[in-house]
């Protein structure tokens, strides 16, 4: 993993949930993930290829922070987790994944990505498109805690660990 594809999808990650939360999250120390499962209630996760490398991002939202999201974007207080809050797991995760793209773009970076996969349930296990240890940042909002995950292999070894 290099550390200049991480940072712009860092820095990303971060500017979306201020867009969204209007507040400034407060980033956790970058760890390496002991285990497949997801931290959250709603989970978004993309695959993407950037140059020669191909990984995927999951944001986990926890119910608390997802709740408020989707109070204020439909300007009623959310209860209970819905539908709707699955989409907008998943469009935040693509937002997040477009924010790195622009970077990388500028620097003539080849980026590509995929639709988001989205999930319910916490301890929901997350599917990767590499094999490779996955890092872990968790953003904590007032209004709850964003837990990102990501893994990337460069191109043969994506291919060697799928034979």
């Amino acid at each position: 993993m290099r550390a200049d594809y991480i940072n712009p999808i860092l820095h990303s990650i971060m500017d979306t949930l201020t867009r969204i939360t209007h507040c400034v999250p407060c980033p956790g120390k970058i760890k390496v993930k002991k285990h497949e499962l997801s931290q959250g209630i709603v989970t978004g996760l993309v695959n993407l290829q950037i140059n020669e490398e191909f990984g995927s991002i999951a944001l986990s939202f926890s119910q608390d922070l997802i709740l408020n999201i989707a109070s204020e974007q439909q300007h009623q207080v959310q209860h209970k987790i819905d539908h709707s809050m699955l989409n907008m797991a998943g469009r935040i995760t693509h937002m997040a994944c477009q924010g790195a793209r622009e970077y990388l773009s500028q620097h003539s970076d080849i980026f590509m990505l995929s639709n988001p996969k989205v999930f319910l349930g916490f301890r929901q296990k997350i599917h990767h498109c590499c094999h490779q240890p996955k890092l872990m940042v968790q953003f904590e909002t007032p209004a709850g805690i964003c837990f990102s995950e990501f893994s990337f292999a460069q191109m043969g070894e994506v291919i060697l660990s799928r034979h």
